[in-house]
């Protein structure tokens, strides 16, 4: 079994790895990503982040909170992987991967998204309702008069006789 812990001067979280690893029997080569660049750049490049401590078991790569949330589960992702070795991808399973992997990326996101959307709701619903501002109606403006033109044609008033 090649396992390699990439680690950092002060990380107190790849102490705890490497104690559990030591605690657990497990050989691993510690690597200091300070002092081994060239190498710590290509495992970055691989896997698009850099977060120690970066686990290297055979082809895999594992981070945490991606692959293990604690040195025991570490612990029993390789105890499981030891008994039941990955076969080596082969290039077309390593693109449907890759493909499945970013579907899942996409599926994350989406996910994010509805949850912030949620959030923003539930953010809404506790701030205060704006009070409707007032409309002032203009006072109606006073009634006009309206003045018929005088005209020049004689008014001819009808009378009726009894």
């Amino acid at each position: 079994m090649k396992l390699k812990v990439y680690s950092q001067k002060n990380c107190k979280y790849c102490e705890n790895i490497k104690n559990t690893l030591e605690e657990n029997k497990i050989d691993f080569e510690m690597v200091e990503v300070d002092d081994h660049r060239e190498e710590w750049n290509k495992v970055t490049r691989l896997i698009g982040m850099g977060m120690t401590p970066t686990i290297k078991f055979n082809n895999e790569v594992w981070v945490p909170s991606r692959d293990f949330r604690s040195p025991e589960e570490l612990i029993n992702r390789l105890t499981y992987y030891k008994d039941y070795p990955l076969p080596e991808l082969t290039e077309e399973e390593k693109i449907i991967s890759l493909i499945e992997a970013s579907k899942n990326i996409a599926m994350s996101l989406n996910n994010m998204n509805m949850q912030i959307s949620n959030i923003h709701q539930k953010i809404n619903q506790l701030l205060p309702k704006p009070k409707p501002e007032e409309v002032k109606i203009p006072n109606p403006s006073p009634p006009t008069t309206i003045v018929k033109e005088e005209t020049d044609k004689p008014v001819v008033e009808e009378t009726t006789s009894n």
